[in-house]
């Protein structure tokens, strides 16, 4: 066997092992932060929250500040921004969960 066709016999076997291992290299290396990068995109997409997620955020920081109240455990009384609210539940309606895939 000569020289060429050692060096050709060790070139071939190597990117016939590693070009495999190092595509799988990459695709576990890179996975976290091309699903992240979707994440921030698909979250700026997205833009502003709607009134309706606003309003259901206002209405559990108000239930929220009133079940500690009735607990005392503020430290400052509660001030209500807008008196059309009336009186709190005892209990919110549950809020809608988004099923998200896991990988």
């Amino acid at each position: 066997m000569e020289l060429t066709e050692a060096v050709m016999v060790i070139m071939v076997t190597g990117m016939t092992v590693g070009v495999p291992l190092l595509g799988l290299t990459l695709r576990f290396a890179l996975k976290p932060v091309v699903e992240t990068w979707l994440r921030v995109r698909e979250v700026q997409a997205r833009g502003q929250v709607s009134a309706v997620e606003l309003e259901g955020l206002r209405a559990r920081v108000a239930h929220l500040e009133h079940m500690l109240d009735r607990h005392g455990m503020l430290e400052h009384p509660v001030t209500r921004a807008s008196p059309e609210l009336g009186e709190l539940p005892e209990r919110l309606a549950p809020v809608a969960r988004v099923d998200r895939e896991r990988v």
